[in-house]
């Protein structure tokens, strides 16, 4: 492999902070395909990008899409993409909603009720294992994971870079 200009092998490690997005996206790339491996060990059979959506219908009962995206702070697309995979495999079903008919609820079946409580015994499990990786980098990562979650709902990367335009 060609080595970078600080000696490092790894492209998106040596172009530093503007690729930040990219490293984020491949470690949740990496953490989700082990968490899959993890569930399908366990013999849980639903996709690992849709255990909150599994998670959350199980909690807070049946849900519109919107909601779901909503409250997931998902695209619709992608979570519309997550209902098919769910439907696909029997753990949820669609009604139209009876208090606005021109919204379709989403809601567990009997065997995704089943899924998701495999489910939470799993991310439990995931949970721990995560904050024992997250313990190694030695500050709090998922929290400063979180407060850059907030300061991009509050104004975005856009509202930076418009700043620094100024």
């Amino acid at each position: 492999m060609e080595e970078i200009r600080d000696g490092s092998s790894d492209f998106i490690l040596a172009r530093g902070l503007p690729f930040v997005a990219y490293l984020l996206r491949r470690l949740s790339d990496r953490m989700v395909a082990d968490a899959g491996a993890f569930y399908a060990r366990l013999g849980i059979v639903a996709p690992a990008r849709t255990a909150s959506t599994l998670r959350l219908l199980a909690d807070q009962g049946p849900q519109s899409v919107t909601q779901i995206a909503q409250r997931l702070k998902q695209s619709h697309p992608l979570v519309i993409t997550w209902i098919r995979q769910l439907a696909k495999l029997g753990f949820v079903s669609s009604s139209v909603d009876p208090a606005d008919r021109r919204r379709t609820l989403v809601s567990l079946t009997d065997a995704g009720g089943d899924e998701a409580r495999r489910m939470a015994a799993a991310l439990e499990r995931l949970g721990r294992a995560y904050e024992s990786v997250l313990e190694e980098a030695g500050d709090d990562v998922f929290g400063a994971l979180c407060r850059i979650a907030e300061r991009l709902d509050k104004g975005g990367l856009e509202g930076e870079l418009r700043r620094d335009e100024s």
